[in-house]
């Protein structure tokens, strides 16, 4: 009595136990799942991988547009600019000769070198100005350029424009033009001045070319 007692509990315990085993198809669907969200997870990976160097693509692109609208630009300037000297140098040298070069000095020992006008020449409006200056010399590729009457009061006004790098050292192109109606007696002067926003006088410097009018 007590073996079969023993033997029914041993039975009991056993289908006991199997009630409480995970079933084999509950392990594969876990296997399946896993599996498909590996999958959901690689595959964003790739779309995010491949998004990602989509918009690098398409950044590039763009900037490699710009790159040649701005040298396209330059070249037009440039272009522009040599045109501007050889009509000066017409204006102002001799048939068939060479335009001569001029170098200044400003004050604290900048170097500039002008093309037009040349130095102590006799010039009408407009005036064109042409040269080189440390890019520098200008700020957001900008200075500014007067004109100066015998008696030392300002005639006319403009800016000057840089052409290339205007944070470098390094001397660059630069134009302007100068303006006026009214006829003017003896000479002159054209001063291009450093460009100070500070506006502090310790930061001022110029180089003036002399004319005649």
């Amino acid at each position: 009595m007590t073996k079969i007692t023993a033997l029914r509990s041993s039975e009991s315990y056993s289908v006991g136990m199997r009630k409480f085993q995970p079933a084999a198809g509950f392990s594969t669907v876990l296997g399946i799942v896993l599996i498909l969200a590996a999958l959901v997870i690689g595959a964003g990976g790739a779309y995010w991988v491949y998004t990602w160097q989509h918009n690098k693509v398409r950044d590039l692109t763009g900037r490699t547009d710009s790159l040649s609208s701005q040298v396209t630009s330059l070249n037009k300037q440039v272009a522009g600019l040599t045109d501007q000297l050889n009509k000066a140098c017409q204006s102002t040298q001799s048939p068939g000769s060479n335009c001569a070069v001029y170098t200044y000095t400003s004050p604290k020992g900048v170097t500039i070198r002008i093309f037009s006008p040349a130095k102590n020449a006799t010039v009408a409006s407009p005036i064109a100005i042409i040269g080189e200056v440390p890019g520098n010399w200008s700020s957001e590729a900008q200075f500014p350029v007067r004109l100066v009457g015998s008696g030392g009061a300002v005639v006319t006004s403009t800016t000057a424009h840089v052409l290339g790098n205007w944070q470098t050292s390094e001397l660059v192109p630069f134009s302007a033009q100068l303006t006026f109606t009214a006829a003017l007696p003896g000479t002159g002067q054209v001063v291009l001045a450093k460009d100070n926003p500070s506006g502090l006088p310790i930061n001022d410097d110029s180089v003036t070319i002399p004319i005649k009018f």
